[in-house]
């Protein structure tokens, strides 16, 4: 129904004050945060025409992004909009607000009787029929037939997809309906303060896309991410079909301590919520986030889960009630690991230190940080007397701007480590004053396509002062924008807002273009196009003066021309080269902008989908696997070829 950014499934650890109930948006709290967000953003002072289309498009995006619901006649009607909103949100006329979302509600009923018509057909799937993926390059229906024949299509395909994962064709319809069913039931439940939350995120996400109004629920989401820790049960979940399931346990969670006969088990369904001693709340049908508040709480209160479990020897399901005590639950997943590795090469021994940096996390109170354990992680591996460092950001989405600063220090001397700039201000330089350095060694960094923020200023940084060998499959994400975080008053949430896009040392931003490696390593994680670029609206950006710093002397452009010789002559063949054939074929697949209808491509595209999701999970693994890894097996190689060349 809605166009969303999300994933697939919901850590549920669970913080106390989300019980707090949200007072919801007003017309006039949204006519006072834009004034906030105009006031400090990095490049907009006030909202104009242009900006008005923006804000209509992202209005139509968010509610029919797919193109299924509203007409082209539709869309020519409320062109009459297009150039006025910003004089709408100054006078506080939300009016054109809901009569697009009226008219939606309108159409969705109407789509919804072509659905229920075309659902109760037959459809063949050996009909040689495809249909287009990028909804962006779909135009609005024409008419009603246009319309007819494009849900008949998204039907079509969303049964293929039911069946190829084993259900029959009477199954398939049945979750098909279940699932427009409860679509139906969310549509229904947005109500003026809801509509006004999209419509504040059509606002701010027009003048960038990392502007944003958060919810009470997404902001403290929000402050689970930057301090890993929260207190609740150490589940995570998944929705399906109206149930939310459990998808795993969390290992030393409240609910991993349970005694054996009340253990939650993957596939679990909550039926149902209490709050201590209090009666059960019933969850079916209700909204994935909607359970996850019922079930976040304070430590040491309890929580009472009631359970239906499916018998494997085909018996009645069992159903159980699981009381939890809720406790603090770090998230170590996402903190500093180290590990020591040997790598023979011709008879010498040599000591590779790894450290994974999955994110860039602080917590004030407790004054953990991804610095302070990177800083441990250097000094442990010291001890073991390695011959070089090899950090890896690869798959670091970033996180606090302070924590980057801080450990691109610790690979320095004092000095710039990033300029960031805004549009009334000349650049403001960040640097690290501490003329310690903790390791000045041989360092390589590597990086990926998911990369980005907070990761792509710290392999900037050591990449302009020449400290380390940066190796990637591809640039980085390219998001070079700087956010302010401000929480608001009544329990209504928070508001992140772009402030400054940020600069390297150099002059250069990685914003749009990321930060490119020195060596081209082939790996799995190029076949995504993802990028800042690819974003609606990014901001652009200018080059500025350099700022004042000292290069060191452990990489010249000679030098990283002979390790890229080297290495494409070491991964020209064998398991290298059937590795870039994949990425080639999997580059293409993903670039197609249409599937096909018929059931034997569909269970190619299963297979093909099976795959990405290995690659996916063989990418996120913690554990180092240099059999498996192909990238970091060669990056542990050219880590020896520098040691071996680097200069004295």
């Amino acid at each position: 129904m809605f166009k969303k950014s999300f994933v697939s499934i919901l850590t549920v650890f669970i913080v106390f004050s989300c019980f707090k109930k949200s007072e919801g948006l007003k017309h006039s709290d949204v006519q006072y945060l834009i004034g906030q967000v105009l006031s400090v953003h990095a490049q907009y002072n006030e909202l104009d025409d242009e900006l008005s289309k923006r804000i209509l498009s992202n209005y139509i995006d968010t509610l029919d992004y797919g193109k299924y619901y509203f007409y082209q006649s539709d869309i020519s009607e409320f062109s009459k909009h297009e150039k006025h909103f910003d004089d709408y949100i100054t006078i506080g006329d939300f009016r054109a607000v809901y009569e697009i979302f009226n008219v939606y509600k309108k159409r969705y009923d109407e789509a919804m009787e072509i659905f229920d018509e075309l659902l109760k057909a037959d459809y063949d799937f050996q009909v040689d029929e495809t249909i287009i993926t990028d909804r962006r390059n779909v135009p609005f229906a024409a008419n009603k037939d246009d319309m007819r024949e494009r849900w008949r299509k998204n039907i079509k395909l969303q049964l293929l997809n039911y069946i190829s994962a084993g259900k029959d064709i009477n199954e398939a319809k049945q979750k098909l309906q279940k699932k427009y069913q409860l679509a139906k039931k969310r549509l229904e439940e947005i109500n003026n303060d809801k509509l006004m939350d999209i419509f504040l995120n059509s606002v701010t996400t027009a003048l960038d896309p990392h502007t944003n109004y958060l919810s009470y629920e997404d902001s403290q989401d929000f402050d689970i991410s930057m301090k890993l820790k929260l207190e609740g049960i150490g589940v995570r979940l998944r929705s399906e079909d109206g149930f939310v399931i459990v998808e795993s346990i969390i290992t030393g969670g409240a609910a991993d301590k349970l005694p054996e006969e009340l253990k939650l088990k993957p596939n679990d369904k909550i039926m149902a919520v209490a709050q201590g001693n209090g009666d059960p709340v019933d969850v079916i049908d209700m909204d994935l986030k909607d359970v996850v508040k019922l079930i976040r709480g304070e430590k040491g209160t309890k929580v009472t889960l009631t359970i239906l479990r499916e018998s494997v020897n085909g018996d009645k399901p069992q159903r159980l009630k699981v009381p939890i005590v809720r406790e603090e639950i770090k998230l170590e997943d996402s903190e500093v690991k180290y590990s020591v590795h040997s790598m023979d090469r011709d008879g010498h021994d040599f000591k590779i230190g790894y450290i994974k940096l999955p994110s860039f996390y602080k917590d004030d109170d407790s004054g953990k940080s991804s610095s302070g354990d990177t800083k441990a992680a250097i000094e442990n591996l010291k001890k073991e007397h390695v011959n070089l460092i090899v950090l890896d950001l690869r798959g670091n989405p970033g996180g606090r701007l302070d924590e980057a600063v801080e450990i691109a220090g610790l690979f320095i001397d004092e000095g710039p480590v990033l300029q960031v700039m805004n549009k009334n201000n000349p650049p403001r330089i960040y640097y690290d004053n501490d003329p310690a350095i903790y390791y000045s060694g041989p360092l390589v960094v590597l990086i990926d396509r998911f990369s980005a923020s907070a990761s792509e200023i710290l392999a900037g940084a050591l990449k302009d002062y020449r400290r380390a060998l940066i190796i990637g499959a591809s640039n980085t994400f390219g998001k070079g924008t700087v956010q302010s975080y401000s929480e608001l008053r009544r329990n209504m949430g928070a508001i992140k807002i772009t402030t400054h896009i940020f600069y390297q040392p150099g002059g250069t931003s990685n914003q749009l273009n990321g930060i490119a490696p020195d060596i081209l390593v082939p790996d799995m994680s190029s076949i995504w196009d993802i990028s800042e670029a690819e974003s609606k609206y990014p901001l652009k950006w200018q080059r500025i003066d350099p700022a004042n710093f000292k290069k060191y002397n452990m990489l010249n452009e000679s030098l990283v021309k002979s390790l890229k010789s080297i290495s494409e002559k070491r991964t020209s063949a064998g398991e290298y080269a059937e590795l870039r054939k994949k990425i080639k074929e999997f580059s293409a697949k993903i670039k197609k902008k249409e599937i096909s209808l018929r059931e034997e491509a569909d269970l190619s595209r299963k297979r093909d989908k099976e795959i990405e999701e290995s690659i996916r999970q063989e990418h996120d693994k913690k554990i180092v696997d240099l059999k498996k890894d192909l990238f970091l097996r060669e990056a542990f190689n050219l880590g020896i070829d520098y040691i071996e060349r680097i200069p004295r």
